[in-house]
């Protein structure tokens, strides 16, 4: 979940290009950061700090005279935040500097080795074996960097992508990708590498996404690639630059920013997606889904909640659906003996989990959708069809805007199989609804006022109120860090509600007319407890005393809206405890490892 950084050739300013790549990058990790500057003296310029991208800048001088360049923003997988243990991580000898996004399974065995060897470790990184490795494997036969890599990818076990300074090389940057995103890209008289295209839009039009099992190296005026010793050739790819904008737009925090751009991306998908007419789905897909007797749903974190979504849906048609977590599923994959089909939900299609379940799918010979944000992602460029959200960048680590596109694609891919354009509507309307929460959040403020010193909260539903619970209470408990939970509402008297005292709220979501005396007993049942009950509902089964309630929208759609008053209550109650809320602790926005 690191974010990496690489240059080589004429860069007008080496410093700047790393800093301003790494700052774009920050969302996958904010422990550490460094960056390496390779001089034509063939001598190393690396500065690392414990902490920001914005820290590194105070220390990296603005003007460094440099051939090649490297840099690192750091979420910690091995080994606590030290500047022993920050990127660029330098062999023992000083032959190597390289940065790594990814985990080394066995980098403890291949540590005893180097110790063996009479190897000195500073630091407690798989990535530090990784350097001493490369180091060891070269000095055996220091002919070829190259065959030194080409070695090295055959005794690491685990995920990588590595980017490498050799001393003796400055006029060359190396790489090697296996099961984490690299992306090449060139210009006139500089090569660069990145692990998303964010830090290269300004100076790259031409993208190659490394694939897995390659290494290479970039120089002023080539790439190359290769693949166990053999050259591959060059696959540029597009992406849509627009949507790569990493702008704040006059708000102050990239969360507030894309809570208010859902309408909008709603709105795209309805372009997208339907033509005013018909739906604009491939025939082909539609011809699986048609002809498929099982759906299962493969996802992680949000896109687990959008995907239970998805699951009601297909059941509604009358489709066996199930829905997995992918990081279970990966150990413990359910194949059924039906016609059986997989959507796989990513907003960033580079999660490690998701991915490792799509390479047990494909090596069956299976059928699978990958719904995501991010073309040309891993989970794109490995599905049989993809379906794209079009929300935009979210750089937020909570996901907010991706929820709702991923359930408002899921409702048009679903209305579409049986050409069912009462959906077009319901969305329009539902974009009404959303735009009526946001001209009255100051309402939702209060609420996060009144909310934001307890030390626990709850959210419960019944039916698709039950799905908008358990997302409200993940976004609750990832930026605010108040303990969250929720429940079905008749779950509640089954243990959880022990834990009820006066500084305990309850938020009940209510839009199911079926339900409504159900879920108002048990928050009931909270408030004869001491606890601070909070009923969110629409406005046809409003009651005096509801916290807030929202206009009717479909009953199919119902879970955005909730969902949407969630966000909004997670922000401001995380504005209020004065955290970071875009970039909360411990957390990253891409998942690259498992």
């Amino acid at each position: 979940m690191c974010g990496i950084v690489g240059a080589v050739g004429k860069v007008k300013n080496f410093p700047k290009f790393i800093l301003e790549g790494l700052a774009s990058l920050d969302y996958r990790g904010y422990d550490s950061a460094g960056a390496s500057f390779l001089k034509e003296n063939h001598e190393f310029a690396c500065y690392k700090v414990v902490g920001t991208v914005d820290d590194l800048k105070k220390i990296v001088p603005n003007k460094i005279d440099a051939l090649s360049s490297i840099g690192h923003t750091r979420w910690a997988t091995h080994g606590h935040p030290s500047i022993n243990n920050a990127h660029p991580i330098a062999s023992m000898n000083g032959l190597f500097n390289i940065v790594h996004n990814g985990v080394i399974e066995n980098y403890r065995s291949l540590k005893k080795k180097l110790y063996e060897k009479s190897y000195t470790i500073k630091g407690e990184t798989d990535t530090e074996i990784v350097a001493n490795v490369l180091e060891y494997i070269y000095l055996k036969n220091p002919h070829s960097v190259l065959v030194a890599i080409e070695r090295l990818m055959k005794i690491l076990k685990g995920s990588y992508a590595l980017a490498i300074l050799f001393k003796d090389e400055p006029t060359k940057l190396y790489f090697a990708k296996k099961d984490s995103p690299l992306i090449l890209a060139e210009s006139e008289n500089a090569s660069f590498l990145a692990s998303d295209p964010l830090p290269l839009i300004k100076y790259s039009q031409k993208f190659i996404d490394v694939e897995d099992g390659e290494y290479g190296y970039l120089t002023k005026n080539e790439i190359r690639l290769f693949i166990n010793g053999k050259e591959v050739e060059k696959r540029y790819t597009e992406r849509n630059i627009e949507f790569l904008n990493k702008d704040l737009g006059g708000y102050s925090d990239y969360m507030l920013k894309e809570i208010e751009e859902t309408p909008q991306v709603i709105s795209r998908l309805l372009i997208k997606y339907f033509d005013g007419h018909n739906f604009i789905f491939d025939e082909n897909l539609l011809k699986e889904l048609r002809n498929a007797e099982h759906v299962t749903f493969l996802a992680c974190g949000t896109s687990y909640h959008a995907a239970i979504v998805g699951e009601r849906y297909f059941r509604l048609l009358g489709k066996r659906s199930d829905t997995y977590i992918a990081s279970e599923w990966a150990y413990e994959p359910i194949f059924s003996n039906n016609n059986q089909i997989f959507i796989l939900i990513s907003q960033s299609g580079e999660t490690a989990d998701l991915i490792k379940c799509q390479k047990i799918i494909n090596n069956r010979g299976m059928v699978n959708i990958a719904i995501t944000n991010t073309i040309a992602s891993t989970l794109d460029r490995e599905a049989t069809f993809t379906l794209y959200l079009e929300a935009g960048l979210e750089v937020a680590v909570a996901s907010t805007k991706a929820f709702s596109a991923q359930v408002t694609l899921l409702a048009l891919l679903v209305s579409s199989l049986f050409n069912n354009t009462s959906v077009i509507e319901s969305l329009h309307s539902l974009n009404n609804v959303l735009l009526s929460i946001i001209n009255r959040k100051e309402e939702i403020e209060d609420i996060a006022n009144e909310i934001y010193k307890f030390n626990l909260i709850f959210f419960i539903g019944r039916g698709s109120d039950y799905i908008a619970a358990k997302e409200a209470s993940l976004k609750m408990k990832e930026i605010t860090y108040i303990h969250s939970e929720a429940f079905p509402g008749g779950e509640l008297k089954h243990g959880p509600i022990a834990l009820v005292d006066n500084k305990t709220a309850l938020f009940a979501f209510d839009s199911d007319t079926k339900t409504d005396l159900a879920i108002r007993n048990n928050a009931k049942e909270v408030e004869t407890r001491r606890g601070h009950i909070y009923i969110i509902s629409i406005k046809e089964l409003y009651k005096d005393g509801d916290a807030f309630n929202v206009n009717f929208v479909s009953p199919n759609l119902s879970v955005i809206p909730m969902v949407y008053v969630s966000q909004y209550l997670a922000y401001y109650v995380a504005k209020k405890k004065k955290v970071n809320i875009d970039k909360p602790r411990n957390l990253a926005k891409s998942v690259t490892v498992e």
